[in-house]
């Protein structure tokens, strides 16, 4: 008994490495951290914009955070897109078929740019229709909202291939590249945004229009230096492999790529009807809800990160044939997932009024505070479900088994979060603790039926690499 117990709560550090066919050793902490750190500051560079226009109008800030809500949503989809076809190039790499991984890489890059540079553009003419007729925007802020996301959407692109190329470099195990990028992109656009706002010398560049304009030129210099990283890691990218594709490869990764990114819209359009619903309990709901979101990004980001470091160990393993390991690789991250994200949400549920009073101040009214506190205790017991759950959707998406993942996903986001949202918040009455009782139930429901898919090997059957 003792024995099993220790089992159970210890770590095997050897599972969580992987030496690839070239003698290099890479570790699962030497993926999650630069993983969890590049995350955190793409998410900030939206923050900083919105903070430093608060500076310059009333109504700025709110127009670029509703701006890049539509934004985020395209750039989330080309990351699950890139995210997907990072499947081929993984389970290649685990075979030591480094040509074939290379010509993934390839593809890619140049599917990935065309859809954005359509959608970007398609969508940057429609500003005024996305900003005033979908997101309710009026008057000033109206006229704002849709300066900005007519900037940066039509150069869409480029925020594009920085997550295309994220994903390759993650894929090889580079996480490095993608951090410097991340810091470099965010220090640039952090010094643009104050010249043209609190304006130390002239410059060409004002207002919304000039925070907009240099969120661009921070990206394009990122993605530049971006490319020349890229090149240094001698991954083999030839343009041959994009003129003359192989089709086989194509149809792999719309195979692998589509349903990523189907997914990824579905769960995004599940949670505008989400907050929606918590919409309608009133602007303190909103706000307290806005604040719960804001602390628990810091222990999601966490999980996250661990699910994509371990995806990648998985991917390496399941192309090498080695199914055993990556099957045990899995009940490792999870333990740490859980560690990480359990651990730092009840740090915050125990101590939740001084750490919303410190991070929001005088604006957590004891109102606020009546509805946050008990919500982060129930984060704590979410938190084991979606612990489990990042990293299995993560996993089960690395063998390959994407269909079940996100059917999965869209079944639970749509009966689970938004349907009992609504019968416990609005039907039962229990308002936004009623929301976040059906958000538990979505994150153990996904977790429970992947942890099934996981335990029952079906996922070994999807392997990308054929033995021959």
């Amino acid at each position: 008994m003792k024995e099993n117990l220790k089992k159970v709560f210890s770590i095997d550090r050897s599972l969580l490495q992987f030496t690839d066919d070239q003698g290099r050793k890479t570790t699962l902490l030497e993926l999650w951290i630069p993983i969890f750190l590049e995350s955190a500051l793409r998410i900030l560079m939206g923050t900083v914009n919105s903070v430093i226009m608060s500076r310059f109008t009333g109504t700025a800030a709110g127009a670029i955070g509703t701006a890049s809500t539509i934004i985020n949503f395209m750039n989330s989809l080309f990351s699950m897109i890139s995210a997907g076809v990072s499947v081929i190039i993984v389970q290649n790499l685990g075979a030591g078929n480094r040509k074939k991984a290379a010509d993934a890489a390839s593809l890619s890059i140049a599917i990935c740019g065309l859809l954005s540079l359509v959608l970007g553009t398609v969508l940057s003419f429609m500003s005024r229709q996305l900003m005033g007729g979908l997101m309710n925007l009026v008057g000033e802020q109206l006229e704002e909202a849709v300066k900005y996301f007519s900037i940066v959407s039509r150069f869409n692109i480029v925020s594009t291939l920085i997550s295309v190329f994220s994903a390759i470099a993650r894929s090889y195990g580079r996480t490095r590249v993608n951090l410097v990028i991340s810091v470099l992109m965010n220090v640039i656009n952090a010094i643009l945004s104050a010249i043209v706002v609190f304006r130390p010398f002239e410059t060409p560049l004002h207002g919304i229009t000039g925070v907009a304009t240099g969120r661009i030129i921070a990206e394009l210099i990122a993605c530049i230096v971006n490319v020349i990283l890229i090149i240094k890691l001698r991954i083999g990218l030839n343009a041959s492999s994009v003129l003359r594709p192989d089709m086989s490869l194509v149809k792999d990764i719309i195979r692998y790529g589509l349903p990523s990114g189907i997914g990824t819209i579905s769960y995004n359009v599940s949670t505008i009807f989400s907050s929606a619903i918590i919409g309608g309990f009133g602007s303190t709901v909103v706000t307290a809800n806005t604040y719960i979101n804001s602390v628990k990004s810091f222990s999601t980001g966490l999980g996250f990160a661990a699910g994509m470091a371990t995806s990648i160990l998985i991917g390496w393993n399941v192309g090498r044939g080695d199914m055993d390991k990556a099957y045990r690789v899995n009940f490792e991250a999870i333990k740490i997932a859980l560690l990480a994200n359990v651990g730092l949400s009840s740090i915050f549920a125990i101590f939740a009024r001084p750490v919303f009073k410190g991070m929001f101040g005088d604006s957590v009214t004891e109102e606020i505070l009546a509805l946050v506190i008990p919500i982060m205790f129930i984060e704590v017991v979410l938190n084991i479900g979606r612990s489990v759950n990042v990293v299995e959707e993560s996993c089960l998406r690395a063998t390959g088994d994407v269909v079940y993942q996100m059917a999965v996903g869209m079944g639970s986001c749509w009966l689970c979060s938004v349907l009992f949202c609504w019968i416990f918040g609005v039907k039962l009455g229990y308002g936004l603790i009623g929301c976040w009782f059906a958000f538990l139930l979505d994150e153990w429901t996904r977790a429970v039926l992947y942890l099934v898919r996981w335990i029952s090997k079906k996922w070994m059957e999807k392997r990308i690499i054929k033995e021959q």
